[in-house]
């Protein structure tokens, strides 16, 4: 299964990312709120960059196989960042330089990251929510929580598509495009301390 090729190829990436993301502090509770705030900026300008291009790029008949319209979480990180007094300036935000070619091959294999991201914090939430530095700012966490009880459900809608609409010849293509993506988080983690589109009112 393409889903199953996906894991095995990106699975350095997605233990970099891991790192970069701050999971093991996540986990044991150690997570600043500094850090905090730098994933949700990072999450934030990853899908301020692809989130509509990818719903909007695939065909007609997969975006309904997929209910795209139902896996926007974009609204949800600007619920988390102004909990936390963080204003927008959009028309300024940094773009990344890393292209997402416009085919379902392409756009499945970036999704696959995204909806990866997403399952993964069904648990993450619930470390974040015992967090001893998190407590006390009334956070509701909208991002981690963005599927609510559909979450497992949405993960098996999205691997039914990806399993069945790709052709092996194009299993290249939808690797690429996922590294990519990968690529994407760590750019956008470095260009936060020196974008000036973020400030706290």
């Amino acid at each position: 299964m393409l889903q199953e090729i996906l894991k095995q190829a990106t699975k350095l990436q997605h233990d970099q990312l891991e790192q970069l993301m701050f999971v093991d502090k996540i986990m044991n509770g150690s997570l600043s709120f500094s850090e905090y705030k730098q994933i949700l900026l990072t999450n934030y300008l990853v899908h301020a960059d692809l989130e509509k291009q990818l719903h909007t790029g695939i065909d007609s008949a997969l975006q309904q196989k997929l209910q795209v319209d139902k896996r926007a979480k974009l609204a949800a990180l600007k619920q988390d960042l102004l909990e936390l007094d963080i204003v927008l300036s959009e028309k300024n935000l940094p773009k990344n330089s890393i292209p997402i070619l416009q085919n379902n091959a392409a756009i499945l294999g970036a999704m696959y990251v995204l909806e990866g991201a997403t399952l993964g914090g069904n648990v993450i939430v619930k470390k974040l929510k015992t967090n001893l530095n998190l407590q006390n700012r009334q956070l509701n966490f909208h991002y981690y929580q963005v599927y609510g009880e559909d979450l497992v459900a949405r993960w098996k809608q999205f691997c039914q598509v990806l399993n069945t609409e790709i052709d092996t010849d194009d299993h290249e293509t939808c690797i690429q495009s996922a590294l990519n993506v990968f690529a994407c988080f760590a750019v956008a983690m470095q260009q936060i301390p020196k974008s000036k589109s973020f400030a706290q009112a």
